[in-house]
């Protein structure tokens, strides 16, 4: 009576490594009884034909989506139809590469707090869970990039309510049965009192700006959603859509940029050969100085780092399609109303485009070897229309905050700790991620044995 609902509920990733490996790259299970199944696409063309090829009868599963409403309302995670693609064109400006890439100095001053921070720590020997510390700096770099200045005066107040309103979302999203929003328990109520408090600081940034002309309104994320204009229409967001996209941005875009860079420390702790021609590269190009945006495409060998990273270790390890009507896979018919499970963790693992896809090899990346590889067998940001907006956002602050980091420290993980992945909304560590950090020139055990 329940298929698979308990591996899903217990352990989905490796359930769904099971059934692929079993049966190939499009499975069928079983879901809370026959009727309602669940589709795996491993395929890189079965992933693409839900994401980029058929979008339109591929919607974003409506149990799933709903209860993202709650938090960003009709954000562009949430939204449909032509009212997402007209929220998509306006927003789109405020993320062209070149105005994302003035942001370099934001996250280069936020990582360097971070650091000083971890001077101290390291003298007294204390242990980081390097997945929070990097949650933490991500937040703060996309606080700041979407509204420079006051974020400052409300950093505090706004990352407490984000880190209690993203952790009730989470656990709301993720349970297959949770209570209503409307049920009066202590868990919603908290969850009400931290996004009225993120609605109203928001709304307050947003009210104080309205009057400005579009030329004096600060160059962040917030000032080009508010001064942009949907280029058909030329109609430009009122305040609650401008809010629901901060609230969408906030929400959705640090947590995955935080786990990209914590999955990163722990696989080059893991290979400090890797870390070493890192480091060495970082050194040569930067020279001591603090990395800029005319630096970072510049660290090649960094740059296949992360590529190889967020190959095995993407952020968004799943996401969910329902169809809307019947539909056919490469001969199997897939049924109106299913879930469709699209896995990068799974497809980024497979042996048809990756050769040795269980190992850890940046190299993989140069041209000679990337030559003749589909394009679509590497997702980490989706694909298709609702590709992720930040994803190039998060390219530059993987850069720039490892290359600053391996400038003044070793990194490393604490010995025998048991680094087990939690596919949630990212790909998180089911008992976080333990790591000791000591200045340059303290050669670890680790570094001296490789060495």
């Amino acid at each position: 009576m329940l298929g698979n609902t308990l591996g899903f509920k217990n352990d989905i990733l490796n359930t769904l490594l099971d059934g692929w490996r079993g049966y190939g790259d499009i499975v069928r299970f079983r879901g809370v009884g026959p009727l309602f199944p669940v589709y795996l696409f491993v395929h890189p063309d079965y992933v693409m034909r839900a994401l980029k090829d058929a979008p339109e009868i591929y919607p974003k599963t409506p149990l799933i989506n709903d209860k993202w409403r709650m938090v960003v309302g009709e954000g562009l995670i949430c939204s449909t139809g032509e009212f997402w693609k007209r929220q998509r064109r306006i927003a789109q400006p405020a993320f062209d590469p070149k105005r994302l890439l003035t942001f370099d100095g934001l996250i280069a001053e936020e990582t360097k707090v971070m650091l000083d921070e971890w001077e101290g720590q390291a003298a007294r020997g204390e242990k980081l869970d390097m997945a929070r510390e990097m949650t933490h700096l991500a937040l703060a770099n996309l606080g700041g990039a979407m509204f420079t200045t006051d974020w400052r005066r409300e950093a505090a107040v706004m990352a407490g309510a984000v880190e209690k309103a993203i952790g009730h979302a989470y656990h709301q999203i993720e349970a297959v049965i949770s209570p209503p929003e409307w049920a009066p328990i202590p868990a919603n109520k908290r969850f009400k009192e931290s996004r009225a408090v993120l609605h109203g600081i928001m709304e307050r940034i947003i009210e104080s700006r309205r009057g400005l002309p579009d030329d004096e309104h600060p160059q962040d994320l917030l000032g080009g959603l508010m001064t942009t204009a949907d280029p058909d229409t030329g109609e430009k967001m009122n305040d609650l859509q401008v809010r629901n996209e901060l609230m969408t941005f906030m929400f959705g875009g640090h947590e995955t940029v935080a786990a990209g860079m914590a999955w990163t420390w722990y696989l080059l702790s893991k290979h400090p050969e890797v870390r070493r021609n890192v480091r060495a590269e970082v050194d040569e190009v930067l020279g001591g100085r603090t990395p800029t945006k005319d630096d970072i495409w510049d660290l090649k060998y960094l740059g296949r780092v992360i590529n190889e990273s967020l190959r095995l270790y993407p952020p968004v390890s799943l996401i969910s399609r329902t169809p809307i009507q019947d539909d056919v896979v490469d001969g199997y018919r897939v049924p109106k109303g299913s879930m469709c499970l699209i896995s990068s963790f799974i497809s980024h693992r497979h042996p048809d485009f990756w050769e040795n896809p269980e190992g850890f090899d940046p190299d993989r990346w140069l041209p000679e070897r990337s030559e003749g590889r589909s394009k679509n067998a590497w997702f980490p940001f989706s694909g298709g229309p609702r590709q992720c907006i930040g994803g190039y956002f998060g390219l530059i602050e993987m850069h720039i905050v490892i290359s600053m980091a391996l400038q003044r420290f070793n990194v490393e993980l604490v010995p025998g700790w048991p680094v087990v992945p939690n596919a949630g909304l990212t790909l998180g560590f089911a008992k976080g991620l333990r790591m000791t950090v000591h200045p340059r020139g303290q050669e670890s055990s680790t570094e001296e044995e490789a060495a």
